[in-house]
């Protein structure tokens, strides 16, 4: 109801959102325009768009440049009268310490209230290194026994029983027959997959992307790393660098390809002997490790070696030199995670889908090739 008794930003926010949840403007409906609005409510452009990107923030509409604002196609479709609240959990490893999946989570979090369901946050942070794989399976077992109707389950990863560990998680979980939405990877290796829907970025395109990079600069060789035991995106992300290299009419061969840690002298030394100059990390946290060594052993970045990271965490831009990388599209991510799993619990039986967003490519010093 349109009343003067709260701010007109308010108001307007109370009257579309009611107007949309009776079907005046039923899911997929463009809203009127920005100007209509103004003229509607006799009030200024800025209060208007203030009560669009609420409603937009808490899932209500989506906006696109140079269309207008439409409703979303999910703002109803759990909402039917005498439903009761859904609970779905997090299985997440590492969470709360990872910088990835925080904004992910916070906006599956955000959608909660409009798609009537509580999300629980499992301690699956699992700090101690002995025990992450035990306390992470406990996690698993706890979400079973608390009788969840559906979770979000990142695989485990960087540690020795990663594979163990996986399996028996999704052993338990086929039993339970708990509806799954994988977030990022995959727990088996590319190209196999999961019997769960997956939600992630494209990283065969991220990794495409980034090598595009380096041959545009003129590059005949580029090389990628990563830590042992990293999730399976790593493959993917390798398979699109030598798909890039492929189109050059340049064969990857196996020595372009290193797995250790970046963070010791010794590895990034042998590294450096191979001739790796233009390189490509699985991650951000591995490219700053290496430029970390780099600076130890006096490298001059980019002049004698050039790094691409991917996930664009918070230092990314702030490091010595800018790290250019793939920022992963989070808000969207955890919108698309929602939807998957909400046509999961609509369609039990469906085939399992993996449903790609596009990654952001962020030049910075980092990877810029000096002119000779």
């Amino acid at each position: 109801m349109y009343t003067q008794n709260k701010p007109k930003h308010q108001q307007i926010y109370d009257n579309l959102l009611e107007e949309i949840t009776r079907g005046v403007f039923p899911p997929g409906a463009q809203l009127p325009t920005e100007r209509e609005l103004v003229e509607r409510y006799q009030v200024s452009r800025p209060t208007v768009a203030k009560a669009l990107t609420r409603l937009q923030q808490e899932g209500f509409i989506s906006r696109r440049a140079g269309s207008g604002s439409f409703v979303s196609l999910l703002s109803r479709m759990d909402t039917e009268k005498n439903s009761k609240a859904r609970y779905f959990g997090l299985l997440i490893p590492k969470l709360g310490v990872t910088e990835i999946f925080e904004p992910i989570c916070g906006r599956i979090a955000q959608l909660s209230r409009l798609h009537d369901f509580h999300l629980l946050w499992g301690d699956s942070s699992a700090h101690g290194t002995e025990t992450i794989a035990s306390d992470f399976e406990e996690v698993c077992l706890r979400y079973i026994d608390q009788g969840v109707d559906g979770l979000f389950f990142v695989p485990l990863e960087l540690v020795p029983s990663r594979e163990e560990t996986n399996a028996r998680i999704v052993q338990h979980l086929e039993q339970s027959r708990i509806p799954v939405v994988m977030l990022d990877s995959d727990y088996l290796p590319f190209p196999r997959r999961s019997p769960f829907d997956l939600v992630g970025i494209d990283n065969t395109r991220a990794g495409y992307m980034a090598a595009l990079h380096y041959l545009d600069q003129g590059a005949r060789r580029i090389d990628f790393l990563y830590r042992e035991k990293s999730a399976y995106t790593v493959d993917e992300r390798l398979q699109g660098v030598r798909l890039a290299l492929a189109e050059r009419g340049i064969s990857m061969p196996d020595r372009w390809v290193h797995i250790g840690e970046p963070q010791e002298d010794s590895f990034t030394q042998t590294l450096i002997e191979s001739g790796a100059r233009n390189m490509i990390c699985a991650n951000d946290a591995t490219a700053i490790a290496l430029m970390h060594t780099a600076y130890r052993m006096k490298l001059e970045i980019p002049r004698d070696l050039r790094i691409i990271g991917f996930d664009n965490v918070k230092y990314s831009e702030y490091a010595r030199i800018p790290l250019t990388t793939l920022r992963q599209p989070c808000a969207s991510l955890g919108e698309l995670a929602v939807e998957t799993m909400l046509l999961r619990l609509q369609n039990p039986r469906r085939a399992p889908t993996k449903i790609c967003a596009e990654p952001e490519f962020l030049i910075r010093d980092s990877s810029i090739i000096p002119s000779a």
